[in-house]
């Protein structure tokens, strides 16, 4: 069910207290941490990703608790032109399945059609789902390539918080920010997180 987002608090950019720059949300509620990566490269980009993250904030069963800057990154596996990536930090009270169901719906919602390989007005994949490790026929959490691909890890730092590798004890960010160094001269910044602009997470409750 959707969230009236009418009246909510903007996300606000965090202040210079030394981690990583994200635009986060008030407290969240209880649920599992899932970190979602949003990319485009067909249409508006920009405007896909916001309305994106707009229509998972508005989920009911979805917190959004802090995004990415915004990158730009050439496609890989894909046709068409430039990427736009953003990683973000949500808190769900739904299963993993159920969450990437409600994704892949959205992306069918905003016009993705086609195969894997072709251009995309939005793309969302589920990298970390809390601790959970897990293969089903839908889903392979963490994300199987998501230590591979720069236009992941570069955002991913950002906002991964103190997350943790599933079975490491590991925090996401020790496992990535070797690699998100190696991988940032394939990324472009283009816009720190005030790209959400006024997207919301509903304060009560």
């Amino acid at each position: 069910m959707a969230r009236d987002l009418s009246n909510t608090r903007a996300l606000q950019e965090q202040d210079a207290s030394g981690a990583p720059e994200a635009a986060l949300a008030a407290p969240a509620r209880s649920g599992t941490v899932a970190l979602l990566a949003l990319g485009s490269n067909l249409g508006d980009r920009r405007a896909m990703l916001r309305e994106g993250a707009r229509r998972l904030a508005a989920d009911d069963d979805l917190v959004v608790e802090a995004a990415s800057a915004l990158y730009a990154s050439a496609p890989l596996d894909a046709a068409g032109g430039e990427f736009l990536n953003v990683v973000i930090r949500i808190r769900t009270t739904l299963e993993a399945g159920e969450v990437l169901r409600r994704a892949k719906a959205i992306e069918r919602d905003l016009g993705r059609v086609g195969s894997r390989g072709d251009a995309r007005p939005l793309d969302i994949d589920v990298l970390y789902f809390g601790n959970v490790a897990s293969i089903t026929a839908d889903l392979v959490v963490p994300h199987p390539r998501r230590l591979e691909r720069p236009f992941v890890l570069v955002p991913l730092l950002d906002v991964c918080g103190t997350v943790t590798e599933p079975g490491t004890g590991r925090t996401v960010a020790d496992s990535v920010v070797a690699l998100a160094d190696a991988g940032r001269g394939s990324v472009r910044r283009v816009e720190g997180p005030s790209w959400m602009g006024g997207i919301a997470r509903d304060e009560e409750g």
